[in-house]
């Protein structure tokens, strides 16, 4: 994704949102009520139980390997993740598309409603059927 276009600007990401050790913590507390648990690997039962204990997650490795394992234990919030990461290829797609036909105050507009369409984004780019979902980036297929 290339914001280059556009100085000084990050995509929002809403902080509930993240992979943070809160949302890890979380996830171990739904898995033990649930049952869920026992049915992870015990590898995968060792990363929630010390990944909950971490300051801060930052390792693209170890959100990969939390997300996978959050699918297991809470799929909804998993999905809702996906669909921030893949509303805001969306969105710098949809914004670099603005910048390029010259259309300046529609990029504008798109990245100040950016916080709440991100996610409409996302949900409506997953569930268009692979046929025809336009090529964003490698990886978001």
């Amino acid at each position: 994704m290339s914001w280059g276009a556009l100085p000084g600007f990050e995509p929002p990401l809403p902080l509930e949102l993240q992979v943070t050790p809160e949302l890890v913590s979380a996830a171990y507390k739904r898995a033990l009520r649930l049952g869920l648990y026992w049915r992870l690997k015990p590898e995968e039962r060792a990363i929630l139980c010390l990944s909950k204990r971490l300051r801060a997650i930052k390792s693209p490795l170890l959100k990969e390997i939390i997300l996978k394992i959050l699918t297991k234990v809470w799929p909804e919030k998993a999905r809702a993740l996906q669909a921030i990461e893949i509303g805001t290829k969306v969105l710098a797609h949809k914004v670099n598309t603005a910048l390029k036909i010259g259309a300046k105050t529609v990029a504008q507009a798109l990245l100040k409603a950016a916080p709440t369409l991100i996610p409409q984004l996302g949900y409506s780019y997953m569930n268009v059927p692979l046929f025809y979902r336009p090529k964003l980036d490698e990886g978001t297929e």
